[in-house]
């Protein structure tokens, strides 16, 4: 007889789908060998089997084992993956490669992505900050130009409890971007403007300007109490009509061709290359320990807010 601790990752996961995560066999299989006896719930203290079916959820059960026949378990072998390798730690990176980490815990992590690396992979793109770290989890995404602070999460449990606290906007985030031109509604204020039909909600504020900022700009903090797909990018350039610095899908298109003064192309983008929009700060009650958490990545580029902001 074969057996496998529950693990804390392995917590709330259905025991269909952990067999599939671990040994890469279709659900199907998995079912008729449940149905067989030959995969069962263990429980050490009685030394007693425990027939389940396939839609089992794992509890927080130090007493349970996850068991399986020796037979199974050879025929399976050659396609095993080490039960609950989510529970192992990140490979060592290079030097080169490793991301400035901005906070750390048992169940989260928090990393300063630099600009131009993609959160996870896409179309045409080789390398991301998932496929660096494959055995942490995003809880949340930022664009391939945005820079900042990216979370994610060390177990399955702590990120579909970050995942609820995004859900019911619980997750308070800071952005900073310059911006060409000034907010067409007021130094201040909140926008509120669907986005693909969805409710979406910005607030922003106009920050203080140095003598070194570039001419016609402004730097704006801004906090989204929403997450749509490019939001702060689309309310800054629809709504405020003053589009993100370097932001070449949202900033220079056709809407500035009817009675606006925006230049018809960006300089920045030819200078600096990037876009200027940067995840400051993020701050939100712990799911697991309770404690507020504030992390904040402070970026050279950016002017730095002197106390941890307050949502609007």
């Amino acid at each position: 007889m074969k057996l496998f601790p529950i693990l804390k990752d392995d917590v709330r996961m259905r025991l269909d789908r952990w067999l599939k995560v671990n040994f890469q066999r279709p659900q199907s299989f998995f079912q008729r060998h449940l149905r067989q006896k030959r995969i069962f719930l263990f429980d050490v203290p009685t030394q007693r089997r425990v027939k389940v079916d396939a839609k089992f959820v794992l509890p927080d059960d130090a007493n349970l084992r996850i068991g399986m026949n020796p037979e199974l378990f050879l025929e399976l072998s050659d396609a095993a993956i080490t039960p609950s390798s989510t529970e192992h730690s990140n490979r060592k990176l290079p030097p080169e490669l490793a991301l400035p980490v901005l906070y750390e815990d048992d169940h989260l992590v928090a990393l300063h992505k630099p600009v131009h690396l993609a959160a996870q992979l896409g179309t045409n793109t080789t390398d991301s900050v998932a496929s660096r770290y494959p055995h942490w989890k995003l809880v949340h995404r930022l664009d391939k130009g945005t820079s900042g602070v990216l979370l994610l999460a060390k177990t399955r449990v702590a990120a579909a409890d970050m995942a609820a606290l995004f859900r019911d906007n619980q997750v308070h985030k800071t952005y900073i971007a310059l911006v060409h031109g000034t907010p067409a509604t007021g130094s201040s204020g909140t926008v509120h403007e669907p986005i693909d039909l969805q409710p979406a909600q910005t607030s922003y504020k106009v920050l203080p300007r140095s003598k070194r900022d570039p001419p016609s700009t402004s730097w704006l903090e801004l906090h989204p109490h929403t997450g749509r797909k490019h939001q702060l990018r689309r309310h800054c350039a629809d709504v405020l009509r003053a589009p993100i610095v370097g932001d070449v899908r949202y900033g220079l298109n056709s809407s500035w061709k009817n009675g606006n003064s925006q230049p018809s192309h960006d300089k920045w983008v030819e200078r600096d290359g990037r876009m200027m929009l940067h995840a400051h700060a993020i701050r939100f009650v712990h799911p697991c320990t309770q404690q507020l958490v504030r992390v904040q990545c402070v970026d050279m580029a950016f002017p730095t807010l002197k106390t941890s902001p307050k949502p609007y």
